[in-house]
């Protein structure tokens, strides 16, 4: 589109501030480029109040403004200068000294406000792409972070200062070595498929409608590896359930640091260390990746008549080797006879005694037990492989 034609119209000397200032929007940029519009409208002022200093051999030979007869190279020269080090960084600058800001050698050589002065502003404008800014890609973003996990890393990092002019719409992780990579439209990327024990850094780059940016510096390195186990179980006494007797307090305990020790509480309170490395080939089944799972029971042999009847509760605490703890528990019942343990042979007597069975249950009425009739109740407990007594009366 080109520049419409100058106005004929005639002012009084110019005194008519308003028909002044319509002139100008009518001779102004729209559709021009920068130096059509220094050519026509900026380089006759240039001529006339700027090169006698700023020339060769002139008072301000010394600058980096040093004009020319050739508009073309002027408008080259003045470019140069307001774009360095980014488009319009010193147009400000410019303007100032045109007005005798800024320790101006040559004065006030343009009045702020005046046509001239309003030419070397839209020119400045123009320079710098104010009227349609350029896109370009966006700068580095910035990595905060980088934290490892299972075959992965999350990527943390902050947006680039420079978005290049249009909004960034993704962002790229990339590990080094593998090249594998992750996009995100924020932080954090998350970047998978790498290899355990294997040592990464990563780089993060900024995408937008111009392009990919260049990539941000290296992060330190970080080495994915598996997720820690850590799991115990207490599967003996079973939760819910009655027990009386002498009967097995066991269970397992698993850790990728390794198990040091499993303690057992009663009621709350300490009562021992059970022994811990039995053989469970199930246990290594369900955790093959954890160093130690085929011999990672403990179980004993645990006289329950030792406890009032009623209810109480068994934990186990293990402690793997950075003295991190798991605990598994029971609530449980306890039924007894008199005696915590029935030692003589003939303190039982069933010859008196009848028997019923329903489903997985013996009932024995009349049992003599040291000299007291007690009915009795026994069921099948999968666990313990064997009927237990479940019922005194």
């Amino acid at each position: 589109m080109k520049r419409k034609p100058k106005q004929t119209a005639t002012y009084d000397g110019l005194r008519c501030v308003a028909g002044l200032l319509w002139l100008l929007s009518s001779n102004m940029v729209h559709g021009q480029t920068a130096e059509a519009f220094y050519v026509s409208d900026v380089d006759p002022i240039v001529q006339d109040k700027c090169k006698s200093c700023h020339r060769s051999g002139g008072q301000a030979s010394y600058t980096e403004l040093l004009y020319t007869s050739s508009a073309a190279s002027n408008h080259e020269v003045l470019a140069a200068y307001v774009n360095n080090p980014t488009p319009g960084a010193k147009a400000s600058r410019l303007l100032s000294k045109i007005v005798g800001a800024l320790g101006h050698g040559g004065g006030t050589v343009i009045s702020q406000g005046s046509a001239e002065y309003q030419a070397f502003s839209a020119y400045m404008d123009l320079l710098a792409g104010n009227d349609e800014p350029a896109v370009s890609v966006p700068g580095r973003p910035v990595i905060v972070s980088v934290t490892a996990g299972d075959g992965s890393a999350v990527v943390n990092f902050t947006a680039p200062a420079d978005d290049g002019g249009a909004t960034i719409s993704s962002y790229t992780a990339t590990s080094s070595p593998g090249n594998r990579s992750a996009s995100c439209s924020a932080s954090p990327c998350t970047v998978t498929g790498l290899t355990n024990g294997q040592s990464y850094e990563f780089s993060v780059t900024a995408t937008n409608s111009a392009g990919e940016g260049p990539a941000s510096r290296l992060s330190d390195s970080v080495v994915p590896a598996a997720a820690k186990v850590f799991r115990a179980a207490l599967e003996e006494p079973v939760s819910s359930e009655t027990h009386t007797g002498v009967g097995n307090l066991r269970g397992w305990a698993v850790s990728s640091d390794g198990i040091a020790k499993v303690e057992i509480y009663i009621d709350g309170v300490y009562a021992f260390d059970a022994p811990y490395g039995g053989n469970r080939s199930d246990v290594g089944g369900a955790f093959p990746d954890v160093s130690g799972s085929t011999e990672s029971g403990f179980s004993l042999a645990y006289n329950y008549s030792d406890l009032s009847a009623g209810t109480h509760s068994i934990s186990a605490v293990a402690y793997d080797a950075e003295g991190n703890t798991f605990e598994s528990a029971a609530d449980f019942e306890v039924v007894r006879f008199d005696s915590s343990f029935i030692a003589s042979a003939d303190a039982i007597d069933l010859s008196q005694a009848s028997c019923t069975v329903s489903s997985d249950e013996v009932s024995i009425v009349d049992a003599l037990v040291e000299d007291a009739v007690h009915d009795l109740r026994l069921k099948w407990r999968t666990a313990e492989q064997g009927f237990e007594i479940i019922e005194i009366r």
